[in-house]
């Protein structure tokens, strides 16, 4: 008796409000990942820092913690590299934390890969594609189940790094 009274109350209209519900909590969902991407860092770019001069220092930085990372670039002195770099890693992630520097580099490239269960590695070399495929062989090394893939890779402005050679 029970059962066919709520079953009738269901039949009543009630639907509607369902429905509703549905559309609501989708709409959350939406908002939610709309927020998940704005606080990604923005692709490394050298319009995104000030200009280096050549043969500057030019340090920058990767940091990461779990599924979030924080780089950055053309920076006076490594301190403040893995400090900007910790900081943005911190912003993604949401929270103070423990986001760990795994790469620096002055006048050169960097690369974070990562693996499907949590394997990383890093890689410094000349060009951003060098970097990138030097850290997927090594995280690879680890092996993961499925191949590394480069999370994130930057490179000190082309002028530092000509006024290096």
């Amino acid at each position: 008796m029970r059962r066919l009274i709520l079953q009738r109350r269901f039949e009543s209209g009630d639907a509607a409000r369902f429905g509703d519900a549905r559309r609501f909590g989708l709409a959350v969902a939406v908002v939610v990942v709309a927020l998940v991407v704005s606080a990604m860092p923005a692709p490394a770019t050298a319009a995104t820092q000030a200009p280096a001069k050549a043969g500057a220092p030019s340090w920058g930085a990767i940091a990461a913690r779990d599924a979030w990372f924080g780089y950055s670039f053309n920076l006076p002195t490594r301190t403040d590299a893995e400090r900007a770099a910790r900081s943005q890693c911190d912003r993604a992630s949401g929270r103070a934390g423990p986001c760990e520097v795994r790469a620096f580099f002055d006048r050169s490239c960097a690369a974070l890969a990562r693996g499907n269960y949590g394997e990383w590695a890093t890689a410094n070399a000349e060009t951003a594609p060098a970097a990138g495929q030097a850290a997927v062989t090594q995280c690879n090394g680890f092996l993961p189940t499925e191949p590394c893939k480069v999370v994130v890779s930057v490179c000190s402005p082309q002028e530092a790094r000509q006024g290096q050679r």
